[in-house]
């Protein structure tokens, strides 16, 4: 069966502006996104506290009924199991402290995500997708030509766990299911180098406006990709396109160029449209489409506190328009 595009981390701000990030990649998120853009950042922030959470309704429903189930008992699992066969039940968890900088940045990066799916109403069985990394990531960036054109590399080292393995009523209630899980979970580890370059088309007279293009490509997940074990990183090549008018941002990307990811070639999952709007000098407003598919979202941001809330839809067919998984987020971070 088709898998959701596997990520080391998806930035609240980029989803809510669609995923469209490549040429836009003024702050930390340049790290994952493109590196070029650290030269596009105005001040210096330290962000101790990063912390950001999301589920799909499915999701939320299955965490919380599980708590009620006795899994000791087959016949309480296999009923568990049946009432969610043919839903995509996702869960994730991100921690991405930072201290950036313009033209710099650092950041300590743990994730997790889960996908479970039941299958077989005779003989339920559940499929657990899951990855978990934990790593660091720098970046460095520099402009050019009277801050014209934005050159930047990033490193990354990711330390990986992941899991895909299917399991019956009778491996669940066994007493030792749990050192199950953990003798199936597989791990490697690997230095990812990012490179990126952003060129700025700037004052651009339409009409009575002058507006600033921005046109960004990055090479991501370079060299050491292979993850052992574990499932491995893609490497890809990303291709943006952004437009600052006035309080707002428009920005446009086709990630994945070469069909590096996953096993589908399929244009429209790889397209991101997206906006955002500064309403205030602290309040943000961000809408877009990812792989066909609406996404939203707010942020409030501060000196010392940053506050997100998103959403957004996952493709877990093989096309875009398949099907969809709807996940719901929120951001905390703390700083100065």
């Amino acid at each position: 069966s088709a898998e959701e595009y596997s990520s080391i981390y998806k930035g609240i701000r980029p989803m809510g502006m669609g995923g469209a990030f490549v040429a836009v990649s003024n702050d930390a998120n340049a790290l994952f996104y493109n590196p070029a853009g650290l030269a596009d950042i105005t001040e210096r922030r330290v962000s101790l506290l990063n912390l950001a959470a999301e589920t799909s309704p499915d999701g939320y429903d299955m965490f919380s009924d599980a708590l009620d189930v006795d899994f000791d008992n087959a016949g309480e699992t296999a009923d568990f199991l049946r009432e969610y066969i043919g839903e995509y039940s996702h869960v994730g968890l991100s921690l991405f402290p930072y201290y950036s900088r313009p033209n710099f940045a650092f950041a300590l990066i743990g994730s997790g995500t889960m996908n479970l799916q039941a299958r077989d109403r005779q003989s339920p069985k559940l499929l657990v997708d899951s990855v978990m990394d934990a790593g660091a990531a720098t970046g460095y960036a520099h402009s050019f030509f009277d801050d014209t054109l934005l050159a930047g590399a990033s490193v990354k080292y990711i330390v990986r766990e992941s899991l895909n393995e299917e399991y019956t009523v009778l491996d669940i209630t066994t007493n030792d299911f749990e050192d199950m899980l953990e003798d199936d979970y597989e791990d490697g580890q690997g230095a990812l180098l990012d490179l990126g370059m952003i060129y700025k088309f700037r004052d651009v007279q339409i009409g009575t406006r002058n507006i600033d293009f921005h046109l960004g490509i990055s090479a991501n997940n370079l060299i050491d990709n292979d993850m052992g074990d574990a499932r491995d990183i893609e490497d890809h090549i990303d291709l943006g396109f952004a437009a600052f008018i006035d309080k707002w941002t428009f920005a446009l990307d086709y990630v994945d160029l070469f069909s590096q990811i996953g096993d589908d070639d399929d244009p429209g999952k790889r397209v991101r449209i997206g906006a955002e709007y500064a309403y205030k000098p602290f309040l943000f407003l961000r809408f877009g489409f990812y792989q066909g598919y609406m996404t939203s979202g707010i942020g409030i941001v501060t000196k010392n506190v940053q506050f997100d809330v998103l959403t957004y839809a996952e493709e877990v067919g093989t096309y875009s328009g398949q099907r969809d998984d709807r996940r719901y987020a929120l951001r905390l971070g703390l700083g100065f």
